[in-house]
């Protein structure tokens, strides 16, 4: 007869592996944080609920590949999303609506915010480009306003064929960094330097690779290292992510700062049941459901910590704006 503990446990293996097998959104490093001592083992029972100020699709029937989803980024009036579902786009903030929508590939990086009207996107190339003999293009890049969309330039980012030849073998997500005159996009084993406008760029050492995850079947990682950890203790399964615990079976994204968290976590083996978790100094301060999906939940998510709430992107095309009680 199976007891309820071993269920619980044989759940969290089963929502563990799915999780690892599907999310592809980046949970942020963790920050130095401020925690009760010790951190959150469970739940209380009454907590605050978030309300949605808006949720919008951004492409019912759009069919392209579910590679990643970036966490939304706030400029001005303007949230940025990109996933390789949407593309790039940009909503109101006060009310979701569509200021503007830009196609990309479905390999693309999260938008890299130099100033409020200066922002460069990347991502594949739409088309063939040619370059000199002994060189090959990696990606595109764009340099847009976008609080007006009109003024932007655009180029190729092209190395030599040795140096592009691991940007052009990974399929994991760009990462993107840098200032005004100097870009850095790394993936796995691949990291160039990328002059602007030019776009002629040279190899830089990669970033190392993540540690391993504690060892045994209850620990994962994120796509961009961040480690956690589901533990099952007198019947009740928590997981873990930098220095935050809460009720759930796997960790689906998460962004912190130092002293609040937001977790997204799966909370049973239906891949149905699925929060958005505010943390404040170690306790939960509220929670928010995910829309129950007509399938079981599988594409990635992401999320952003803001003042007052949070953006969370889920099931593939679809934005809320969350507003904490």
């Amino acid at each position: 007869m199976i007891t309820r503990r071993t269920a619980i446990r044989i759940a969290a293996v089963i929502g563990a592996a799915t999780v690892a097998a599907v999310v592809a959104g980046r949970i942020l490093a963790p920050a130095p944080r401020k925690l009760a001592t010790p951190p959150l083992a469970a739940e209380p029972e009454a907590v605050g609920v978030a309300t949605a100020r808006w949720v919008v699709d951004l492409g019912p029937g759009l069919t392209a590949p579910d590679r990643v989803v970036h966490p939304p980024v706030v400029v001005g009036d303007r949230l940025l999303v990109a996933a390789s579902r949407i593309g790039f786009a940009a909503l109101d903030v006060a009310t979701g609506g569509v200021a503007w929508r830009r196609p990309a590939s479905p390999d693309l990086a999260a938008p890299l915010v130099l100033a409020p009207h200066d922002v460069i996107e990347v991502s594949a190339c739409d088309e063939p480009i040619g370059v000199a003999a002994g060189r090959s293009v990696v990606a595109c890049f764009a340099r847009i306003d976008p609080l007006d969309i009109a003024a932007r330039s655009a180029g190729a980012i092209h190395a030599a064929d040795a140096d592009a030849a691991p940007c052009l073998t990974s399929t994991a997500p760009w990462q993107l960094r840098g200032d005004a005159t100097t870009i850095a996009i790394s993936r796995d084993g691949c990291a160039l330097a990328v002059p602007l406008p030019s776009g002629a760029a040279t190899a830089i050492a990669a970033t190392p690779p993540p540690p391993p995850p504690e060892p045994g079947a209850d620990c994962g990682v994120t796509t961009d290292g961040t480690p956690w950890c589901q533990r099952v203790e007198g019947g009740r399964s928590t997981v873990e992510v930098a220095g935050v615990r809460v009720d759930g079976l796997a960790v689906l994204a998460a962004a912190s700062d130092s002293a609040r968290a937001v977790v997204v976590v799966r909370r049973d083996a239906s891949l149905a049941h699925d929060d958005v978790v505010g943390v404040e100094d170690g306790a939960v301060v509220w929670t928010w459901r995910l829309p129950e999906p007509a399938q079981p939940r599988g594409t990635p998510i992401a999320v952003a910590l803001v003042p007052g709430g949070a953006y969370v992107v889920f099931d593939s095309t679809r934005v809320a704006a969350l507003a904490a009680p």
